[in-house]
């Protein structure tokens, strides 16, 4: 795993169950369902307008945004503000992951990312598909989950660092993409029509799902645990 919370944040010691704010909480019986198109209609039909707006004009929308919703949102527009703006930080967040797949450069790999790890891991696949060092890299399956890489804000950087959007050159399997409507961080969650495909063909896929996990679509936990998310990854192994 590529950590690199600690580059943003001050590293805190062991933790209790009971003080754990992260702890992973079981799915009730029959929680766990696959997405069911249109069961989410309204909820993208106002969100489509929404993409462009501030987080501070989308708050005064209650009553469907939770106040988790916009903690969320906060916090990741406040990393990925950071992440773009300190190019000290940006080059260690990319240096964790980018280490790590040339470390395993001769292994069959599954690159599975989350959130802002999805800009990350995207922004490394971009530099590693035109890095002459590493030529040979080739990364099997690229997964995306409740990723930003819809949001204008994140697209105007990735088509500055990149001049255009597409697939990562040295990616040659596929690019999935699981997506909660609900999931406030990836309001825009349909990534096939900004990003072309490869010149191998390679064009990510969209798949959208139903993130079970208590009061928090965008929580990593639930996407794992999605029966598309599970059904796509045993078909890759």
């Amino acid at each position: 795993m590529a950590y690199y919370a600690n580059i943003y944040y001050a590293e805190v010691g062991p933790v209790t169950y009971t003080e754990n704010k992260e702890v992973y909480v079981e799915a009730k019986q029959g929680a766990i369902k696959p997405y069911k198109k249109g069961m989410f209609d309204r909820l993208r039909s106002i969100s489509e307008n929404w993409l462009d707006t501030p987080i501070d004009e989308l708050e005064k929308h209650s009553d469907l945004l939770s106040k988790l919703a916009r903690s969320v949102s906060k916090k990741l527009l406040g990393d990925l503000g950071e992440y773009y703006s300190n190019s000290n930080r940006r080059n260690q967040t990319n240096d964790r992951l980018k280490d790590l797949l040339i470390e395993h450069q001769h292994d069959e790999i599954i690159l599975i990312s989350h959130s802002m790890g999805t800009i990350v891991a995207y922004e490394v696949l971009r530099e590693l598909g035109r890095d002459k060092e590493h030529q040979g890299f080739v990364l099997d399956h690229f997964i995306t989950m409740g990723s930003p890489l819809g949001l204008t804000v994140v697209k105007g950087n990735a088509i500055g660092n990149h001049k255009n959007l597409r697939t990562p050159s040295c990616v040659r399997g596929s690019w999935t993409n699981f997506s909660d409507p609900q999931d406030f961080v990836c309001l825009d969650s349909h990534l096939a029509d900004d990003y072309s495909a490869n010149s191998f063909s390679i064009k990510v896929k969209d798949v959208m799902v139903c993130n079970d996990y208590p009061n928090n679509e965008h929580k990593s936990y639930g996407y794992l645990r999605t029966p598309e998310f599970s059904t796509h990854l045993a078909s890759l192994l």
